[in-house]
């Protein structure tokens, strides 16, 4: 029979056996975990959270620093650039988020039905504005994603593109601010002030030194929508400029190192609608017609 003092011995092994243990190995084991554990794993131990004498990062940072450069690919590097106060974790957090399939994370509107399938929004009334961002933030490099639509083909309201990563609910009511009209591309200081000022509350230093906040195709007649949520919003037509009337697909390319944002109709290039993009943008899609929009990342065809 294992008396008390025995048992207290046997409790304290492990964590015994793991101070015996070196780093190389230490930092070797934890880079099977993904960031979420690594995480843990620092908030869990000293030894894997803070910095130890003559180490530049802890034990957990330097796993996922690790395993970010064995695993990320050039494509990869070139769409998370590091930020100064990022740490390693979260930019190992960023690499996972970047490889997961696109979902659509925050619906805001009265206009779209419960979400089977979180890639996937329907839009089941013509009454008002509904909007539907991506949970995923780009922040460099080139993304191409393809929304696929269908629709009933009467009237279309749709609009397509990227949007700041903000929150179109939180201290921003429905219906006393929106007014049920839930539409980022179409504020401004003179069109909905209230909700334009709250939106540039959130802006970062992440965002860059690019005013574009929003920027949009409209699927009615293919011209592109722009606003920095202040004195600036408007339309302009673009060469290459198609409307899609109907059901389709529209797909998007943005560079982040070129600052264009370049449109494709079924799978045909049209043009680059927009210059002068920088910083973080999220997907996103205004709707106020009967459809479903699928969101889905790919790659742009040649």
């Amino acid at each position: 029979m294992m008396r008390p003092r025995d048992n207290k011995r046997a409790r304290l092994l492990p964590s015994a056996t793991v101070d015996g243990l070196g780093n190389d190995l230490l930092v070797r084991c934890a880079s099977y975990l993904d960031a979420d554990g690594l995480a843990q794993l620092g908030r869990t131990s000293a030894r894997f959270g803070i910095p130890q004498a003559g180490q530049q990062r802890s034990l957990a940072n330097e796993a996922a620093r690790q395993r970010f450069r064995q695993s990320a690919t050039d494509e990869e590097r070139s769409r998370l650039p590091k930020y100064g106060d990022e740490s390693d974790v979260g930019l190992m957090r960023a690499l996972e988020q970047l490889r997961r399939p696109l979902f659509f994370g925050e619906l805001a509107g009265y206009g779209f039905r419960p979400q089977e399938n979180p890639a996937s929004v329907t839009c089941a009334t013509y009454e008002g504005c509904s909007t539907a961002v991506s949970g995923h933030v780009m922040r460099g490099g080139g993304h191409f994603v393809e929304f696929e639509i269908t629709s009933d083909g009467q009237s279309p309201f749709i609009h397509l593109g990227v949007v700041r990563p903000v929150s179109l609910t939180d201290g921003i009511d429905v219906e006393a601010d929106w007014e049920g009209l839930v539409s980022p591309v179409a504020v401004s200081s003179c069109y909905r002030p209230a909700v334009a000022e709250k939106l540039r509350s959130q802006r970062t230093a992440k965002w860059g030194e690019s005013n574009l906040h929003c920027c949009t195709y409209y699927s009615y007649h293919g011209k592109s929508f722009w606003t920095n949520w202040d004195n600036g919003k408007g339309s302009t037509d673009w060469q290459g400029k198609e409307g899609l009337q109907g059901s389709g697909t529209i797909g998007f390319l943005l560079d982040l190192d070129e600052g264009t944002l370049s449109v494709f109709k079924d799978g045909r290039r049209l043009g680059v609608m927009k210059e002068g993009l920088g910083g973080e943008y999220c997907w996103f899609v205004t709707v106020a017609s009967l459809c479903t929009i699928n969101i889905s990342r790919g790659r742009a065809p040649n």
